[in-house]
């Protein structure tokens, strides 16, 4: 599918994570390939030529690259916080959600997601392995915004009661095949996370094979 059904997206990278299984060591500042993991995350974004904001409250990483920086507006429900600030910054009519600790970029995987929104139905457009639903590497509009409040503003007490998985299937949407998604990933690479050292070093060795 071309990506010029749709023309403009903004890039997000959601970068407020505690960073608990790497001992306190932020994430975001992991040596990886020679830089900061996080600084490689917004550079890959970068290259695409679009607009990048990264949501947290973290500079360091990102000092001399052209990166806005946002925060939570309404903390306290994790990634859907950070995913609803993104949107609410966003001049968009897309985002396409990452997280500092997915190092792994495909233009050609965006470009496809692209597509698929080009239909004017959806209001995300995620990938699937067997009954998981990807919510990062994912492409989310900006109409998912007044979801997120009412979400926000019916479950104060209880953020923990919702999940993108939710949000995503009670929002129209597309959900990409797990074999059409391994075609752009075929080791799945693109929509893992490295949270921990042992995920740090299973990549390191993955790069080597």
């Amino acid at each position: 599918m071309a990506e010029t059904a749709v023309e403009t997206v903004t890039i997000a990278i959601l970068a407020g994570g505690k960073s608990s299984r790497f001992g306190g060591i932020d994430k975001q500042e992991i040596p990886l390939n020679g830089e900061a993991m996080g600084r490689l995350v917004a550079r890959n974004a970068l290259a695409t030529g679009r607009a990048v904001t990264v949501i947290g409250r973290k500079r360091k990483p990102y000092e001399g690259l052209p990166v806005a920086f946002a925060e939570d507006l309404i903390p306290g429900f994790g990634p859907l916080s950070g995913l609803h600030a993104a949107l609410s910054r966003s001049g968009t009519e897309w985002l396409y959600l990452m997280a500092c600790d997915m190092p792994v970029f495909s233009r050609e995987w965006l470009s496809y997601l692209l597509g698929c929104a080009g239909t004017g139905i959806p209001q995300a457009v995620v990938a699937q392995s067997g009954r998981h639903i990807e919510p990062f590497q994912g492409l989310y509009s900006r109409k998912l915004l007044g979801r997120l409040e009412d979400i926000f503003a019916e479950s104060p007490g209880s953020p923990g009661h919702f999940s993108f998985a939710r949000l995503i299937k009670e929002a129209p949407h597309y959900i990409v095949p797990e074999d059409i998604a391994r075609g752009f990933s075929p080791d799945w690479r693109l929509f893992c996370s490295i949270n921990s050292q042992e995920d740090l070093g299973r990549f390191l060795l993955s790069q080597k094979s």
